[in-house]
């Protein structure tokens, strides 16, 4: 599709090219005035009463901003307002941008389902787009998917679309006339300082051999998008929705912003007729009960406050961190080393287990990833959720020290530490005296049990069974000691990149990683993101708390979440950043040859007392040395 001017300017049309094109000028035209219809006459697709409002307001602005309720199809109109915008205006170029390939992948995803008619809500045979795609091949549909370049799209006209993905390194000089930032509140800010200047070049300016500005009409504006659901203060999203408020809301015409809850989807209406709901209220029940705090940031847009200066990690410094990876559930082989950190309970609370690799970076730093978690808890049949009992926690911890220590191909328990929780809350006694028994697994196999040779009570529980237990693999925290150093050495490494965490799980049972490649993900595997899931919003909800009158500082949930959340699995993940701690301080697991510091320090004196005897000698002469001659003594040759 094209856009001719008539003969005000040189641009090669005659008027019998201009009579033949003019329907589809006219078609053109009222296309961009009126962007709703031809979404829903031309594409053949029916609008719901919000999505026509919101693309009718998006379709001018410059910068725009929604912040929606999860499943408000919000993917979806991105889908159909890139379309229209694409079919109408040619020669733009449009980037769907993220820093990993799955949010880049699902979103132009749903813009190829849209196109092929391969969405089950919607009926239709409309092949508008699709046919009007460039086909490098002849059996190609003109969707092209590459990992490394980019999922892209062009068409007839000139316009075109590209899924950006990677890190801010691998996005730097391109050139856009939309940026669509998808899941905007988990975009770094380094990516949108190097993907926003992408826009820096008005759309006004144009050159040309031909070119008049005064016959051209003014070029619709560059836009950028930012869609996603509420993410936390801290985040660049944030800040973009409160700056695009304050505009709108002072007149400004190049800002829009909304605000889509969950009410809007579980209330829609078409035509000013209600229709069957896109979410239902008991999804939200159930997210509300198992996460309040998610369930009101991804349902109600409720961004999450925290005190920058006080929190222990940010969303930012998780996300960040995270790669698309998925959970490990056995041993990975010779190289890797597991630290095991386990908060037992007793009644009420959770039980959480974690596991987390020990591995060096390229910079030979110890750091961990966070691989499995697991949370020794019961359903009842009433829809109670308790902690197993105490022998059964012990036996499914005995199992998992098995299992990631190697099963029955290494030594026992020379891959792994296990780090408990000695609180007397959770019967670590019990549990203390339990480990040092041996065990018999479910093939009939004995194993030997572990002891802390540093705790006397693990020392006295492990003397009947000495012959067989082993030391050196169990570590009895006491809470009380180490809990502010834990605190702070989370603290310390997340930040600076030290721990690794796993991504969020997936909406249906599939993880696709970077690459593109898929992999369905069974129960087990399931089960452990979402418990590291709720993990992270544990770790993000701590913060740095100072008592005005004693001047003690403690790490806790600030007072207003203590009553809806738990800590249990934050204190699992500040156990392990504790360990990985004090490895890189013991350089445990270093390859590095020790350095003899002794041997310099003896050297360096020698060298000083060398350079002290010397001049201790010539104070110091004794009465037998001879001193030399000097060659001007005596009476002088030049006088007779």
């Amino acid at each position: 599709m094209i856009s001719v001017y008539q003969n005000k300017a040189d641009n090669n049309v005659t008027i019998r090219d201009y009579e033949a094109m003019k329907r589809y000028i006219k078609l053109i035209q009222w296309g961009r005035r009126n962007p709703v219809q031809f979404i829903e006459l031309v594409l053949g697709i029916t609008l719901l009463d919000y999505q026509k409002w919101l693309i009718s307001e998006m379709w001018t602005k410059e910068y725009v901003v929604l912040a929606c309720s999860r499943n408000a199809g919000k993917t979806f109109l991105l889908g159909l307002f890139l379309m229209a915008r694409n079919l109408l205006f040619p020669k733009l170029q449009t980037r769907i941008i993220s820093e990993n390939w799955v949010t880049c992948n699902d979103s132009f995803r749903k813009l190829e389902d849209i196109a092929t008619n391969n969405i089950k809500t919607i009926v239709t045979t409309n092949t508008v787009f699709i046919d009007e795609l460039e086909r490098t091949k002849s059996d190609s549909d003109g969707f092209t998917h590459d990992a490394k370049a980019g999922n892209r799209c062009k068409l007839l006209n000139g316009s075109e679309i590209t899924a950006v993905a990677g890190s801010s390194r691998s996005a730097r000089g391109k050139r856009s006339n939309v940026n669509v930032y998808d899941e905007a509140g988990f975009i770094s800010a380094d990516t949108y300082d190097v993907t926003e200047p992408y826009m820096s070049q008005t759309s006004e300016f144009k050159l040309g051999g031909y070119f008049d500005a005064e016959v051209y009409p003014v070029d619709i504006p560059n836009i950028r998008l930012y869609v996603g659901s509420a993410s936390d203060t801290d985040s660049y999203f944030y800040k973009k929705y409160k700056e695009g408020t304050k505009r709108m809301l002072a007149g400004d015409d190049k800002y829009f912003v909304a605000d889509l809850s969950c009410e809007i989807p579980m209330h829609p209406t078409v035509n000013g007729k209600p229709t069957a709901p896109l979410l239902s209220q008991s999804e939200i029940d159930r997210k509300m009960r198992e996460n309040e705090i998610a369930a009101n940031r991804e349902y109600y847009n409720i961004f999450d406050h925290f005190n920058l200066e006080d929190a222990v990690v940010t969303r930012t410094d998780i996300f960040q961190n995270t790669e698309n990876v998925a959970p490990v559930i056995s041993w990975g082989g010779r190289k890797h080393k597991y630290i095991i950190a386990f908060d037992p309970a007793s009644k009420v609370d959770n039980a959480p287990v974690l596991i987390m690799d020990v591995f060096q970076d390229q910079t030979k730093q110890i750091c961990g990833r966070c691989v499995y978690m697991e949370n020794l808890v019961v359903t009842y049949g009433d829809g109670s959720k308790r902690p197993m009992k105490v022998e059964e926690q012990v036996q499914r911890l005995r199992e998992l020290m098995y299992e990631y220590n190697g099963r029955d191909k290494v030594v026992p328990y020379e891959n792994i530490t296990l780090l408990i929780d000695a609180g007397i809350g959770g019967q670590s006694s019990a549990i203390g005296q339990l480990l040092a028994k041996d065990w018999v697994d479910e093939n009939g196999v004995k194993h030997p049990g572990v002891y802390d040779e540093n705790n006397e009570y693990s020392v006295l529980w492990a003397e009947p069974y000495r012959k067989s237990c082993i030391a050196g693999c169990l570590k009895m925290v006491e809470p009380s000691k180490y809990r502010n150093a834990m605190f702070e050495a989370a603290k310390l490494l997340v930040p600076q990149g030290g721990i690794k965490f796993p991504p969020s799980c997936p909406k249906y049972d599939t993880l696709v990683y970077d690459d593109g490649t898929e992999k369905k993900l069974n129960k087990q595997e399931l089960n452990a993101l979402i418990q590291m899931d709720l993990m992270k919003e544990e770790i993000i909800s701590m913060v740095r708390i100072k008592t005005p009158a004693t001047g003690r500082i403690t790490y806790q949930l600030p007072p207003e979440k203590r009553n809806k959340m738990h800590d249990d699995r934050n204190y699992v993940f500040v156990m392990c950043c504790w360990e990985i701690k004090n490895m890189r301080d013991n350089d445990e697991y270093g390859d590095g040859i020790a350095l003899d510091y002794s041997v310099m320090f003896d050297t360096e004196k020698k060298k000083e007392n060398q350079k002290n005897n010397n001049w201790l000698n010539v104070a110091n002469a004794s009465k037998n040395s001879k001193r030399p001659q000097s060659p001007f003594s005596g009476k002088s040759p030049f006088v007779k």
